[in-house]
């Protein structure tokens, strides 16, 4: 079943070439896909987007409280994204939800609204990708820094590892 599964997918990507096609795919695990999936030809670039830096991360935390139609003004963003240091988009969103969720909840004064202390209380809660899977993610930080990827994010592998969000665990800094 194997082989027929991936079949499909090639002979699309192969295709692909007759006609004006932009193809975008994304893997958590690269290393776990065929080789002739990843030849030059059918993709001509493998990327690898790192997790997010300060700068970004202040921004995720801009777009997830605009969404929920709180002002990031009223927030000290800078604050939020040095704690959320190691955290992914995803991870900072649940972090406003949660905090939302906390806020309204609020034994005091109920349905408040949520605060920059409720987004930090929320991110010392949750363990992100970065500790839970933090060997992963060095495994795949090697491709780039081998030159079997192109960072996202910077021109050259050098500036990208420059930049990497440190995930060591406090016992091994």
């Amino acid at each position: 079943a194997g082989g027929e599964a991936i079949a499909r997918p090639l002979a699309d990507l192969d295709e692909r070439a007759e006609k004006p096609v932009f193809v975008v795919a994304t893997a958590n695990d690269i290393s776990r896909l065929p080789p002739e999936l990843l030849r030059r030809g059918r993709f001509d670039e493998i990327f690898f987007l790192d997790l997010p830096t300060a700068v970004e991360r202040k921004e995720i935390f801009r777009v997830h409280l605009k969404k929920r139609k709180r002002d990031p003004a009223l927030f000290d963003l800078d604050a939020l994204a040095a704690a959320s240091a190691g955290f992914v988009g995803a991870e900072i969103e649940q972090a406003v939800i949660d905090a939302l969720y906390a806020a309204f909840n609020d034994n005091v004064i109920a349905r408040r609204e949520p605060v920059n202390a409720d987004l930090l209380h929320a991110l010392k809660h949750l363990v992100p990708l970065s500790k839970s899977q933090r060997e992963n993610i060095d495994f795949l930080r090697k491709w780039l820094e081998e030159g079997r990827a192109q960072s996202a994010s910077f021109r050259e592998a050098k500036e990208a590892k420059q930049q990497f969000v440190d995930i060591t665990p406090m016992a091994e800094a």
